[in-house]
């Protein structure tokens, strides 16, 4: 059986700049296992170095102490079309035996309540270009809300905000004439036989996901967006916990088994673009919104 003796979680923010490569190379040695496309100064660029207010990570860490995934957070104070916003992002890897095996979503969900609640004012959502149609399935079974989804189209408004997150995070496109999917470079690492069981699978979610993104396995991603307020949040944690409550219990009980998944009529005015800065030390003040519009 194997089983996580502890997670860890670092705020990244507050690491000097000894402490933040030594994490990253920590962890890069993790991620090669899980993902291709990415080298080190990659890596440690999209994970650790972030020009982000906030950065954390945790570390999934096995009984011998040694990491076997992670999952880190980053919340960008931006403009997004001339409102204050805050714009999420996140990447995570854990090696097969050890997925499913923690609590670090529910935790995340009410690190970010916390902070909601000190700015609920701002547009808060989390931004993504999904590449694997695990991590879309995943998300899409536990967020209230998730564009684009299989069933609606995507609101006009919602799309241009997708579009212009995507443009400020220097997301290139693949096809010039689709907005959704994008270069990202992470290539989840597994067989023909995972991806055609991915293929043939029933869920609805799965199968708009591998229509939307087909060229997934070369590293290319799917614009997602989730809007977030409180209640949101609530209910994405409640829905976890619910989810895996039979798992859960398994594995505090000490009968968990390792689990290997793979991983109107009228124009509007054109809207204001989004503004994205690096963050500044000065941004750094304990929690305090009104500091910064980064």
């Amino acid at each position: 059986m194997s089983k996580l003796s502890r997670v860890t979680c670092h705020a990244v923010h507050e690491l000097d700049e000894r402490a933040r490569e030594a994490l990253a190379r920590e962890l890069f040695g993790v991620h090669v296992q899980i993902f291709g496309g990415l080298d080190f100064a990659g890596f440690r660029h999209y994970v650790v170095e972030r020009p982000s207010w906030r950065t954390w990570i945790w570390v999934k860490r096995n009984e011998h102490g040694k990491p076997v995934g992670y999952h880190a957070t980053h919340v960008f104070l931006l403009d997004v079309q001339g409102r204050p916003s805050a714009v999420v992002r996140m990447e995570a890897g854990t090696l097969p035996q050890w997925r499913g095996r923690d609590l670090i979503m529910v935790n995340n969900c009410l690190r970010m309540l916390r902070l909601w609640l000190q700015a609920p004012r701002r547009d808060w959502c989390i931004f993504a270009a999904l590449t694997h149609p695990s991590s879309y399935t995943f998300l899409s079974h536990y967020a209230p809300v998730i564009w684009p989804q299989a069933h609606l189209p995507t609101p006009p408004e919602v799309q241009r905000q997708m579009e212009d997150l995507a443009d400020a995070f220097g997301l290139q496109r693949v096809d010039p004439a689709n907005p959704m999917v994008r270069e990202v470079k992470w290539i989840t690492r597994e067989t023909e036989q995972d991806r055609e069981r991915w293929r043939a699978s029933r869920r609805a979610t799965a199968r708009f996901y591998l229509r939307a993104n087909p060229g997934y396995v070369e590293g290319h991603g799917l614009v997602t967006l989730i809007p977030v307020d409180g209640a949101i949040l609530l209910r994405a944690a409640a829905n976890f916990l619910v989810g895996r409550a039979g798992r859960l219990a398994r594995i505090l009980a000490g009968k968990g088994k390792p689990q290997a998944t793979p991983a109107a009529t009228s124009q509007p005015p054109a809207p204001a673009p989004v503004v994205l800065k690096p963050a500044h030390a000065s941004d750094f003040a304990p929690l305090d919104f009104r500091a910064s519009r980064h």
